[in-house]
């Protein structure tokens, strides 16, 4: 309704490039052509996974103020929320707020875009928070970055990580602990791929499509439940991860200044130490003489 009442009234303009159609205004043209430019290969990557079952285009409705953004969904979104997705109705909302999320928009709209192929894929069927999510992290992005590494070895080494079924309530969750449920949704997606490959991943979703609920499906294309799965991503993420807390720069430079501080003030005693010395040898120095001339 918004975009139709602010196309009606002349405000936005539309580019359409294969099944989406972009709406944004008349100064954010350029923006929206390289962000255009910046999907179009890892898009045509990402679609040779999903087939799409709708032949209706996907509308992208580009927005720069964040007051703005938060009126569309009536303030009912999370604080830390860029872009949301409503497969349903085919359409996505990209916020460009500021030159951080404009940086992130190609990785973020991809992110986006995975989340209405999951549902066009699997005819709208119900899948869990974390494998939605992590596909699209997934899709969008591929392996964890070394900076999403280092937190969650972080997680592991504090004993933070969350359960699979606190992803669920990822919408009410704090800044911190979402960007968490999006790392572990990822590595859970990225340790599928690499442990059975993904023709299995692909089977997993097909199954879904057919009317097979998400836990009946993963035992049927997996040939192990759930909760084993849980046992194995656990293990797997803490032999691979764990140990790259070693590298988080912070404890590294807080260690190396504690270092520092203690080099410092055992240079400044020694050199206390020796000024002390030689002040006392100084002030024996005038009786040894006298006592020679005698």
């Amino acid at each position: 309704m918004l975009i139709c009442s602010l196309t009606d009234a002349g405000d936005l303009h539309k580019k359409v490039r294969g099944d989406f159609i972009f709406y944004f205004k008349k100064q954010d043209s350029l923006l929206v052509k390289r962000l255009m430019d910046k999907i179009e290969t890892p898009l045509k990557n990402i679609e040779k996974f999903f087939t799409r079952s709708s032949d209706s285009p996907v509308t992208v409705l580009i927005i720069k103020s964040e007051t703005e953004f938060r009126k569309y969904f009536r303030n009912q979104i999370p604080e830390w929320s860029q872009a949301i997705a409503m497969p349903e109705e085919r359409s996505i909302v990209l916020k460009l707020a500021n030159a951080d999320q404009i940086k992130k928009s190609p990785q973020i709209l991809l992110h986006e875009i995975v989340h209405v192929l999951v549902f066009d894929y699997t005819r709208g069927r119900i899948i869990p928070t974390w494998l939605n999510e992590g596909l699209a992290e997934y899709f969008s992005e591929g392996t964890l970055s070394f900076d999403k590494k280092i937190l969650l070895a972080d997680a592991i080494v504090q004993k933070r990580v969350l359960d699979f079924t606190a992803i669920d309530t990822l919408a009410h969750l704090d800044y911190i602990r979402a960007r968490l449920a999006y790392i572990q949704a990822q590595s859970a997606v990225v340790f599928l791929v690499d442990r059975y490959g993904r023709a299995k991943l692909h089977a997993l979703l097909s199954y879904m499509a057919e009317n097979h609920s998400f836990y009946g499906a993963f035992k049927k294309i997996y040939g192990f439940d759930f909760l084993d799965f849980e046992i194995q991503w656990n293990e797997y993420i803490y032999k691979r991860y764990r140990w790259l807390v070693l590298l988080k720069f912070e404890q590294w430079l807080f260690a190396a200044i504690g270092i520092l501080f203690i080099i410092a003030v055992i240079i400044v005693y020694l050199r206390n130490k020796k000024k002390i010395r030689e002040l006392e040898e100084q002030e024996v120095e005038p009786e040894d003489q006298i006592d020679g001339g005698r």
